[in-house]
C-alpha cells in the first residue's frame, strides 16, 4: 500500500463488525489505500454479553486510537469513516488528533477528514445525543436486560431495506446480537461541531433505521461541510459500495 496515501479507518455501526466493511475495504485496497477496520468494544455475542456491561464509546475510542496512532506517529494522514453508532466514537477519536492539533504539539501526521454515514452528532457539551440529560430511547427491535441491548430480528429489514432477502439474511448472520446500553449514554464535553477538519455526511434517503429527517438534523447540528445524498437504505456500504467509495476518494483528494 502507498505510504503517500492517507490511511482509511472504517468504524462500524451498532452490532456490526469489521466484516461489514469487506466490499468497501476491498475496493479501497485495490486503489492502494491502507485500510483499518477496528472492531467495536461495546458489542459481541449474546452468549458473552455480561462482559460488555459498562463498556462505553470511550472503549471504542481506545480501540480506534490503538489502530491509527502508530500510523499517525509515523507521519501518516488518516481519514476516518463511520456508520451509524460508530459516528459517536469516531467523533470522539478525532479530538486532539487532527493534523493541525498534532502539529501544535510537535507531532507529525493526523486525521485530515471525517466521513459519516447515517450517523449521529453530539449537539451540546455534557449532554446526550438528544441534546439533554435523557438517555436515548430504546428501539422497538432492542430488548434491554441487565444493561445489555439484545438485537431482535425485526431490525433486519430496517438495517438492510435495499438488499434482497438472501443478502439481508447473510448480513444479519454476520451481526453481533448484543451491545452495552452504556455505549449510547456517554455525555461528552467534546461535540461534533468542534471538529474543524473536512466533515462529509452521507445521508441515506431511503433509510428505515435512522430516518432521513433525523439525518438532516444531525448533519446540521454537527456543522458538516457537505451532505452527499444517496438513494440507499441504512447500509449503503453493502448495497452500493462503489458510490460510497467514490465519496471517500473525493474526500481524500481534497
Amino acid at each position: 500500500m502507498s505510504p503517500s496515501k492517507p490511511v482509511i479507518v472504517l468504524v462500524p455501526g451498532a452490532f456490526h463488525g469489521p466484516s461489514s466493511w469487506n466490499a468497501l475495504a476491498e475496493g479501497l485496497r485495490k486503489q492502494g489505500y491502507t485500510v483499518l477496520t477496528p472492531p467495536l468494544a461495546v458489542c459481541g455475542e449474546a452468549t458473552d454479553a455480561k462482559q460488555l456491561v459498562g463498556t462505553t464509546a470511550l472503549d471504542d475510542v481506545r480501540i480506534i486510537h490503538n489502530n491509527i496512532l502508530p500510523f499517525l506517529d509515523d507521519g501518516r494522514e488518516c481519514v476516518i469513516v463511520s456508520h451509524s453508532y460508530g459516528s459517536l466514537p469516531a467523533t470522539l477519536a478525532v479530538e486532539g488528533q487532527t493534523i493541525e492539533e498534532r502539529a501544535a504539539k510537535g507531532l507529525s501526521g493526523g486525521i485530515k477528514a471525517m466521513v459519516t454515514i447515517a450517523g449521529f452528532s453530539y449537539p451540546v457539551r455534557g449532554k446526550s445525543i438528544m441534546g439533554d440529560d435523557s438517555e436515548p430511547p430504546i428501539m422497538p427491535y432492542h430488548v434491554l436486560e441487565e444493561e445489555i441491548l439484545y438485537l431482535q430480528e425485526p431490525a433486519k429489514p430496517l438495517f438492510y431495506s435495499d438488499l434482497n432477502q438472501e443478502e439481508q439474511d447473510a448480513a444479519w448472520e454476520n451481526l453481533s446480537k448484543a451491545q452495552s446500553r452504556a455505549s449510547f449514554c456517554h455525555f461528552p464535553q467534546f461535540i461534533t461541531s468542534d471538529i474543524l477538519i473536512t466533515k462529509i455526511y452521507i445521508l441515506c434517503e431511503e433509510d428505515k433505521a435512522v430516518i432521513p429527517l433525523h439525518q438532516e438534523a444531525f448533519a446540521k447540528i454537527g456543522q458538516y461541510h457537505k451532505v452527499v445524498r444517496l438513494q440507499s437504505g441504512h447500509s449503503p456500504f453493502l448495497s452500493m459500495p462503489a458510490q460510497v467509495l467514490k465519496v471517500i476518494i473525493d474526500v481524500v483528494q481534497l
